[in-house]
C-alpha cells in the first residue's frame, strides 16, 4: 500500500508540546516513525488528538520507541487483563476493588519512576474515558529548568548527585518488595543515586533531574539542611515556570512525553466521575 507522508507538528505557545497531524496508526512506515521521534525529541511532549485506536494498536505503536518497562502498579491494581504492557490508570471500581491505579487524587510534579536505576525514556498515555471537569495533566521542560538556572544555582548543581530512597512511595506506602527500614535516617535506606543535572542520551542536552519529591531526596555529600534548602530552591525554580502546557483531555487523546527532559502532574477530580487511561512505558538509559 502506498503511504503518503503528511506528518506535521503544530507547536503550542508554551514550546513544551506540539500537536501531531497526519499520522495514521494503521498505515505508517519507518520514515513516519523517524519523523515522530524527531518531533518527540524536539518538543519533549507530543499530542495526538481524539484518536480511535485499540489497546493492541497502542502496544504495537509503542514498540517502535523501545522495550517496555513494567511500572510497579502494573503488578498490583494497575494490570491490564489481556495486555501486560499496559498500565491501567483508573478510579473505577470492579467487584468492590479498584480496576486501575492512582485513583482520583492529585498527582504532584514528577518524572516517572525516578527511583529506578534506568528510569524509562518515554510514556504514551491514551484517554479511554474522562470527566467533564478535572484530571487535567500539566507538563514542563526540565531542559528549560536547567537552561534558566541563575549562575549561582548552576554552579551549585554542577557535578552533584542526588540520592532518592526507593522504600516508600509518595503516599507513604511501602513499595512492592520493600520492608520497613531499621533506621530513621532515609539516607541509610535502599535507594538510587542519579546526577542532579543529567545529559540526555540522544540529544546531548542537559536537564535538571529532581525526580518526584523533595522528601526522601538528598544531594549527596551535603549536610541535610543545606541539601533541603537547595532542593527547595530548585523545585521552586522549576515548577514556577511560565512555560507549562496544560492538557485538558478528550477521549482518544494521546500524550507522548520524553521522561528524560520533562516533568508532569495531574489535577484531582470528582470521585463520582470516571477517568480511565491506558499507558505504555518505554525503556531508557542510566542517567549520566
Amino acid at each position: 500500500m502506498l503511504i503518503k507522508h503528511r506528518l506535521r507538528a503544530i507547536q503550542h505557545d508554551t514550546n513544551v508540546c506540539a500537536d501531531i497531524e497526519g499520522f495514521d496508526f494503521d498505515n505508517h512506515d519507518a520514515r513516519d516513525i523517524a519523523k515522530l521521534r524527531e518531533y518527540w525529541l524536539q518538543y519533549g511532549v507530543i499530542r495526538f488528538k481524539r484518536t480511535r485506536i485499540t489497546d493492541e494498536q497502542q502496544v504495537r505503536f509503542s514498540r517502535h520507541f523501545g522495550d517496555f518497562v513494567i511500572h510497579p502498579k502494573q503488578l498490583q491494581e494497575g494490570g491490564h487483563p489481556t495486555h501486560p504492557e499496559i498500565l491501567v490508570i483508573s478510579n473505577a471500581m470492579k467487584d468492590g476493588k479498584p480496576s486501575g491505579a492512582l485513583g482520583n487524587s492529585e498527582a504532584t510534579w514528577h518524572t516517572d519512576t525516578w527511583f529506578y536505576e534506568r528510569p524509562p525514556a518515554g510514556a504514551i498515555l491514551r484517554a479511554i474515558k474522562v470527566p467533564l471537569v478535572g484530571g487535567d495533566t500539566y507538563f514542563l521542560s526540565t531542559y528549560l529548568a536547567y537552561d534558566t538556572l541563575p549562575e549561582a544555582l548552576r554552579k551549585a548543581v554542577e557535578g552533584r548527585q542526588i540520592f532518592f530512597q526507593n522504600v516508600y512511595d509518595k503516599t507513604g506506602k511501602l513499595r512492592l518488595g520493600k520492608t520497613t527500614p531499621a533506621s530513621d535516617d532515609f539516607r541509610e535506606w535502599s535507594g538510587i543515586v542519579h546526577p542532579l543535572a543529567r545529559r540526555h542520551g540522544e540529544t546531548g542536552r542537559k536537564a535538571l533531574y529532581l525526580g518526584g519529591t523533595q522528601e526522601g531526596a538528598w544531594i549527596v555529600g551535603m549536610p541535610l539542611g543545606e541539601s533541603n534548602a537547595l532542593l527547595a530552591e530548585l523545585w521552586d525554580h522549576t515548577t514556577k515556570s511560565d512555560q507549562i502546557f496544560i492538557q485538558k483531555w478528550d477521549e482518544g487523546d494521546i500524550m507522548m512525553w520524553d521522561n528524560r527532559c520533562t516533568m508532569h502532574r495531574r489535577d484531582s477530580f470528582d470521585p463520582n466521575t470516571i477517568r480511565i487511561m491506558h499507558r505504555t512505558t518505554t525503556s531508557g538509559e542510566r542517567p549520566v
